[in-house]
């Protein structure tokens, strides 16, 4: 009967979202001992006195190769860039102290923090930036983003330069980059200057706390050590959270490769500047008709896609640039909304008939694309269009995006912070497809890195010109143990937001007063030296 009991007990907890038990150590019994199951309010304790996070070793942690989701909590704890960007894709100072721009907007100078070190000790220095940078700008991860960057440099042990090929206004949201300590740039684990570093045995890897950290504030979790998982694939990092042994996990639940999650658990959306969208055929098609293409944003449902589709992990956008950022204008973003009859005007204009019929090409490696061209295709289908969907994988999609073999395609890319289109329109660009190359709309995008307000005008164009149609921004999952962890606000690229809570206008300066702090013979000089070689950001078609 006592065996009964206990078994009742266990489904209980099971059934009411409590099965994450600590493994227990193994204890003697008898014929007339029950296992120890812990009660709820046992577990809550024992939760709040150690953290865990997993993490799958073949990608490693140094931040410029990891591609990884679920490696990239660790990364953020152990490292800090001149800056992070918020979740509203604002710029805040981190290792930054003061910066300032030049008249120009090509030159700007970075004051760091005094008294910022890495957790050996060691002074955070200019050159230590550079070449955080400069190891950046090389990268699968980073690498674009630093496209149009002429030169970075160290003025003296606390002042980095970096001039650039044209103006930028917000060069600050480009540089949310981990910096390390100079030396370890290639190394399995860099020496960072977060509130944690990583150190490791022959059988394994953990955290602990950097005694050596810099910044006043608290930390974002306050555990004298964290306990690494390694795990295989991406079930076993569910089954480690849900088992107890991980805290905390990051997941894009839309990836390929996503699992579901099914323990109680607290969640917390983490956003990107990752836009999935529609893309045409300007050479030759259905859509060569320019009215016609500007008219495909009035009939997606993009609410329902976010919802049915994405599982709410995703925001609708009318505009190319994600909804919370101060770049997208909500007004301009109405005009663009659903409206079926804004359509079927433009269809019969164009003189697009029940007997035409068009390919709306997919990549079949992603399951929630493949549902969104089922459903655009769809929903095209109800207006008179007719389209079939070609489903390829990776390598053959990127060749017929390169041959130009579709009507339409379902696109996904990773833009920078501040949402540089230039990929779209260069010439070679990495997002080029369809005969998008255009001098007049790249002449728009570096008006736009110039002057924000210039962004208006840039998406105005990009919509009614029907270059593409935005989707939506992805986001990823943030999900926490109850009790594991008092309050998160996950920034972009960084689960644990390490600010101190300054903000941009806390650390901006005029170039006057910046440069008087520099040596004389250092004093940076303007540059109109250009290069035309450019660099690729892009997480993937796939």
């Amino acid at each position: 009967m006592n065996r009964l009991i206990a078994l009742a007990l266990i489904l209980c907890l099971l059934l009411t979202g409590c099965a994450n038990l600590p493994q227990l150590p193994q204890q003697e019994t008898t014929e007339n001992t029950e296992p120890y199951v812990p009660q709820r309010e046992e577990r809550v304790v024992e939760m709040a006195t150690r953290f865990g996070l997993a993490y799958i070793p073949e990608y490693g942690f140094n931040p410029y190769k990891c591609t990884c989701i679920t490696n990239r909590p660790v990364i953020s704890l152990c490292y800090e860039g001149l800056f992070v960007l918020g979740t509203n894709f604002q710029p805040e100072p981190v290792l930054c102290d003061k910066f300032a721009v030049s008249e120009s907007g090509k030159i700007y100078l970075f004051t760091l923090c005094e008294g910022a070190v890495f957790s050996d000790g060691s002074s955070v220095t200019a050159e230590d930036v550079v070449a955080s940078l400069r190891a950046a700008k090389g990268s699968d991860y980073y690498g674009s983003r630093f496209s149009k960057v002429a030169e970075f440099s160290a003025k003296d042990s606390r002042t980095v330069q970096i001039i650039l090929e044209v103006p930028y206004e917000n060069l600050p949201l480009l540089l949310d980059v981990p910096v390390v300590k100079s030396g370890t740039v290639d190394a399995a684990l860099p020496v960072g200057s977060g509130p944690y570093r990583l150190v490791e045995s022959s059988t394994s890897k953990g955290l602990v706390r950097n005694t050596n950290w810099w910044q006043s504030g608290q930390a974002p979790v306050e555990f004298p050590r964290i306990t690494l998982t390694a795990c295989a694939n991406p079930s076993e990092v569910r089954d480690s959270f849900e088992f107890g042994a991980t805290s905390l996990v990051c997941a894009d639940l839309n990836a390929p490769t996503a699992v579901g999650y099914r323990c109680d658990y607290e969640l917390w959306d983490d956003r990107t500047t990752i836009m999935q969208y529609l893309g045409f055929n300007l050479n030759y098609g259905l859509f060569t008709n320019k009215e016609l293409r500007a008219a495909v944003t009035h009939i997606i449902d993009r609410q329902t896609i976010v919802a049915s589709v994405y599982k709410g992990f995703a925001e609708p956008a009318f505009l190319p640039c994600a909804p919370a950022s101060p770049l997208y204008d909500q007004d301009l973003a109405r005009d663009y909304r659903y409206d079926k009859n804004v359509f079927l005007t433009a269809k019969r204009a164009a003189g697009i008939t029940e007997e035409d019929s068009g390919v709306l090409l997919v990549c079949s490696a992603d399951p929630t694309r493949m549902e969104t061209a089922h459903r655009i295709a769809d929903t095209l289908k109800e207006v008179g269009v007719r389209m079939e969907i070609r489903a390829q994988d990776y390598e053959t999609y990127r060749r017929s995006l390169a041959n130009g073999e579709y009507d339409l395609y379902i696109g996904e890319a990773r833009l920078s912070g501040n949402f540089d289109l230039s990929e779209f329109f260069m010439g070679y660009g990495s997002l080029c497809y369809g005969g998008l190359q255009s001098g007049e709309m790249y002449k728009l995008c570096t008006d736009a890195l110039e002057n924000s307000g210039n962004c208006y005008t840039l998406q105005k164009s990009v919509m009614d010109g029907g270059y593409f149609c935005p989707l939506l921004f992805k986001s990823y999952a943030v999900m926490a143990n109850r009790g594991a962890i008092t309050s998160l606000q996950p920034a972009v690229d960084a689960v644990f937001h390490l600010s101190g809570g300054r903000t941009l206008a806390d650390a901006s300066i005029s170039y006057d007063e910046m440069v008087g702090n520099v040596q004389p013979d250092q004093t940076p000089e303007e540059t109109s030296e250009e290069t035309s070689e450019e660099t690729v950001e892009e997480t993937g078609e796939g």
